[in-house]
């Protein structure tokens, strides 16, 4: 039984069709979950255990996302935030009646673009505000493509919506030439440490006059009020020529010590960046050293700056899997439900709670009106037993390690051919090989400077990474 849930969420990835929020409130347990139904109406529902109990529909929405807020009175509001599909370029925030979701107060969003509209909240904890509110638009022009990112503080009084300013770039950023790919995806926001959000977003810039297209991973961060710099941008990946490049943004989390984005570089392979939210710059990436999830695989990770660790949930294949993380990690999956129906991009989500850790999934195509919904216990997770998970008869051996120059790779067990990658610190491939044979294989790293990096090896069966360092 759970014993007390804690009001924070994390956005899902992409266009946010379901959405989760978690409260305790006077010795109650209640869970939120808001979705896009097969009529393209917006639904959001609360939850006892597995079982719905109230809720609201509004009317031809493309995305909804929900939060929690204490309002002045310290009384919970269920904040709710929908995107319409429609040509209006009206977008509406709402505060909820947390028991039987009534309409108290509603605000209206002048969108900036008609064509894809993205909102995240997450309940804030500095004092000076209640929530906020991460947005991404884009829209289509003769010359190309703008992109707009923006944060705005709000706050909360007896179920009132009283908006702060809407923060924008100081200029949209537009794309030169005209492309087919127009990349729209924004993770987060999330928060963690001193109170201060994070998300990422990733576009395509078209080539032209002679330069090569190509994308930026872009994470931004939102600074309390009393901070003279309150919008900072940082970007990961930013010039043709930096691998990896192409990146494509999968997931964001925060635990009590960091904030993680998951994302893709141009040739599959994952990386998670580890961030301080102080400053949006990534403090390391490293290579993610598991074939799942990959970027073709719907996924969320959760976010709550109380808890020691965060989880990941993805779906493949009709099943849902997790892996937790704490300062590293998991080694093995483990596996929610299996037989699941095929869940689309955006439409799985994860929350943390004292005991664990709510997962819910919307089944594409099937009779189920409610999204459907796991709960997995935290000990379950950091504790699993590797005789049910992972093949083991295979072992990936690097020798020597510390190394000068030539570095050994051989894993025991292999037949057949693997793909070979290797990685600096900074999640840039050095070297990438598609026909790794079972044989052993020595590169050199003559013209490489002295550090750590990180072999991965990956195949059908398995994927094993490791750590090696280089030295003069």
């Amino acid at each position: 039984m759970i014993k007390c849930l804690v009001p924070i969420l994390l956005v899902g990835v992409c266009m946010a069709n379901v959405d989760m929020a978690p409260l305790h409130f006077m010795g109650n347990d209640y869970l939120y979950v808001s979705w896009i139904d097969d009529s393209g109406d917006a639904r959001v529902a609360r939850y006892e255990e597995t079982t719905p109990v109230a809720e609201a529909t509004f009317h031809d929405c493309t995305m909804a996302s929900v939060a929690i807020c204490l309002d002045d009175t310290d009384t919970p509001n269920l904040m709710l935030i929908t995107s319409l599909d429609d040509t209006f370029c009206t977008d509406t925030l709402y505060s909820l009646w947390f028991l039987l979701l009534d309409v108290q107060d509603k605000v209206p969003f002048e969108r900036i673009s008609p064509e894809y509209a993205q909102y995240g909240l997450i309940r804030h904890h500095h004092p000076l505000y209640d929530g906020l509110i991460a947005g991404y638009y884009y829209t289509c022009l003769s010359s190309g493509t703008d992109y707009y990112w923006f944060m705005q503080d709000y706050s909360i009084n007896s179920g009132q919506i009283d908006p702060g300013t809407i923060l924008y770039e100081e200029t949209p950023y537009p794309l030169e030439d005209a492309s087919e790919y127009f990349p729209f995806r924004m993770v987060g926001p999330v928060a963690c440490q001193d109170s201060r959000a994070i998300f990422a977003t990733d576009k395509f810039l078209g080539g032209g006059w002679g330069y090569p297209g190509y994308t930026l991973l872009m994470t931004l961060s939102h600074n309390p009020p009393i901070d003279p710099v309150y919008l900072l941008c940082d970007t990961l990946t930013s010039a043709p020529d930096t691998l990896p490049c192409d990146p494509c943004i999968m997931a964001m989390g925060s635990c009590s010590d960091r904030g993680l984005l998951l994302w893709a570089d141009e040739w599959g392979a994952d990386h998670f960046s580890s961030y301080n939210c102080s400053e949006p710059a990534p403090v390391s990436t490293e290579a993610y050293s598991w074939a799942y999830p990959d970027n073709s695989n719907p996924c969320a990770m959760s976010c709550n700056p109380d808890d020691e660790g965060l989880l990941l949930a993805w779906y493949r294949n009709d099943e849902i899997r997790c892996r937790h993380f704490l300062n590293v990690w998991n080694d093995f999956d483990h596996i929610v439900r299996t037989s699941t129906g095929l869940v689309l991009e955006g439409d799985i989500a994860v929350c943390s709670v004292e005991d664990g850790y709510w997962i819910a999934w919307l089944e594409n195509g099937s009779d189920a009106e409610y999204p459907e919904l796991e709960f997995v216990l935290r000990d379950s997770i950091t504790s699993i037993d590797p005789s049910v998970s992972s093949p083991l008869e295979y072992n990936l051996r690097v020798f020597p390690n510390p190394f000068s120059e030539t570095l050994s790779i051989l894993v025991e067990g292999l037949e057949g051919s693997a793909s070979l990658r290797i990685y600096d610190l900074a999640g840039h491939l050095v070297h990438r090989s598609f026909s790794f044979e079972s044989s052993t294989f020595c590169w050199n790293f003559a013209d490489r400077p002295s550090g750590t990096y990180i072999v991965t090896v990956s195949s059908d069966d398995f994927t094993s990474s490791r750590r090696v360092v280089l030295i003069d």
